[in-house]
């Protein structure tokens, strides 16, 4: 049940990653779009600015427009005056009928379409432009710097023969329905300061009609990229997921198998070591050497398979070793080691030697994990050893006072500095030896480094490759108390 709650509290903090990401890329893609739209067509904004503003510099709104205003203006102004001063509600009919009339004359001289054209061929433009030109302001001065409105455009709700847009004004001419920052090219404010005079805002705005397929164009690799770059970091995490979950069974699958196959080896490991204890009982009315060193060699293999056992679950497990220190001669144990050993050995073709050069051999070890120690590091000599004849030299001698050194030196093909850093790997093994498909499976240095730092012992090697290999023990002596 926990496991499973994990995997569900995993999967939750993937999908709430994923999409705070996700959130993350598409703002960053939003950022990106707002900065293309402002950033737009500014060229092409800047020279339309400069030609409609030169071409109305004693005008409004259009060429022409200015003529038109003051005539119909101008007659009604008397009018506008009076009112304005005696009665607001009829100064403000009078105004938007007037408004009404001044925009519908602007509306219908309105020749910004034939000003666009001879500035976009002047300028070699080839996009397509639409424009919208608004009057956002109406005032008159009775008085010097004294203004009535006739017309604002921030009524909500103005009634006019023209479109009105509310904050933008009455629209007098243009298709353009996008009325915002990024699409204002020009906005005016034109009045004067002498008494029945009149003043006027007016704005332009201009966009072409492929605006939007350009910046989405614009930012599509960005797009793109962002969108790349989620689907690879979800499929990646999905692939490691997945793994996750197989090595995970894996892993489950090994240490039910390591549980079940260590169950089933303890009973006829129990009945083999019953069987020599019976064998040892009948020797002691038979006398036999030769069956007494039999039994020997039985029990001693016994104890070898009990120690592979054992090294299986621990680096199968991956649980701490533990040991059953015990004060040991080493010179006796590597004697007793060898001289099983020698036995699995072509001693045609295998000389292996044993020499101590030190009586203070008296230290603390656990004898299974030591036995197991030696065995590998001679396993390894062996193996790695493509020699005619191949030679196995092991000796014992004080390092100083109160260090014994194991020192286990062949002929073999020896390591290059690559392997020599992944030879405590677990299930790493010498492509060397790989490629001559001698058996193994990369355990046996990985469990002997285990045991080596469980007994917290130093240790070093020395190798060059054709020339072979050695192996060094540092193990602390018991000091005996005078």
């Amino acid at each position: 049940m926990l496991k499973r709650d994990r995997i569900f509290i995993f999967k939750i903090i993937a999908v709430v990653c994923t999409t705070v990401l996700c959130l993350v890329q598409l703002i960053h893609i939003r950022n990106i779009y707002k900065l293309e739209e402002k950033v737009y067509n500014i060229d092409e904004k800047k020279i339309l600015k400069t030609a409609y503003e030169e071409s109305i510099v004693n005008d409004k709104v259009f060429r022409g427009a200015v003529k038109i205003i003051d005539t119909i203006l101008y007659r009604e102004f008397p009018e506008l005056e009076r009112l304005a001063t005696s009665n607001t509600d009829a100064f403000k009919n009078h105004a938007a009928r007037l408004c009404d009339t001044l925009f519908k004359a602007l509306n219908k001289a309105n020749n910004m379409d034939a000003f666009l054209d001879s500035v976009k061929k002047a300028n070699n433009i080839d996009a397509a432009i639409n424009y919208a030109l608004f009057v956002e302001h109406f005032a008159i001065a009775t008085e010097p710097n004294h203004y009535y409105t006739l017309f604002s455009s921030n009524e909500a709700d103005y009634k006019t023969s023209v479109p009105y847009v509310v904050n933008h004004g009455a629209k007098i001419g243009g298709t353009l329905t996008s009325y915002n920052p990024q699409t204002l090219t020009s906005a005016l404010k034109v009045s004067a300061p002498s008494a029945r005079s009149y003043r006027m805002n007016f704005a332009l705005y201009c966009d072409r009609t492929d605006r939007l397929q350009q910046i989405v164009y614009k930012t599509l690799p960005q797009t793109l990229l962002s969108v790349f770059s989620i689907v690879a970091i979800l499929t990646i995490f999905f692939l490691t997921f997945a793994n996750w979950i197989r090595q995970k069974k894996a892993s489950e699958m090994k240490s039910d198998f390591i549980n079940t196959i260590s169950h089933e080896f303890q009973t006829p490991l129990t009945t083999i070591i019953i069987a020599n204890k019976t064998i040892e009982n009948e020797n002691q009315a038979i006398r036999s050497e030769k069956l007494d060193s039999l039994y020997n060699i039985i029990k001693r293999q016994t104890e070898r398979l009990t120690i592979l056992m054992q090294q299986v679950i621990e680096t199968g497990g991956e649980k701490p070793i533990k040991l059953v220190m015990e004060k040991h001669v080493i010179n006796n144990e590597l004697e007793e080691i060898i001289s099983d050993y020698r036995i699995n050995l072509d001693l045609a073709n295998t000389k292996i030697s044993f020499t101590p050069k030190t009586n203070e051999d008296a230290v603390l070890l656990d004898k299974l994990h030591f036995t197991s120690i030696i065995l590998n590091i001679l396993d390894n000599s062996v193996k790695y050893n493509h020699k005619t004849v191949k030679d196995i030299a092991v000796t014992t001698y004080a390092k100083n006072s109160q260090t014994l050194a194991i020192s286990i030196k062949d002929n073999g093909d020896g390591m290059s500095n690559k392997v020599k850093r992944k030879m405590f790997f677990k299930f790493y093994r010498n492509p060397s030896l790989v490629s001559s498909n001698a058996p193994g499976i990369g355990l046996g240095l990985y469990h002997t480094k285990q045991c080596l730092d469980a007994h917290g012992w130093n240790y070093e090697v020395m190798s060059k490759e054709q020339v072979g290999t050695e192996f060094i023990i540092y193990i602390p002596l018991i000091i005996e108390q005078a």
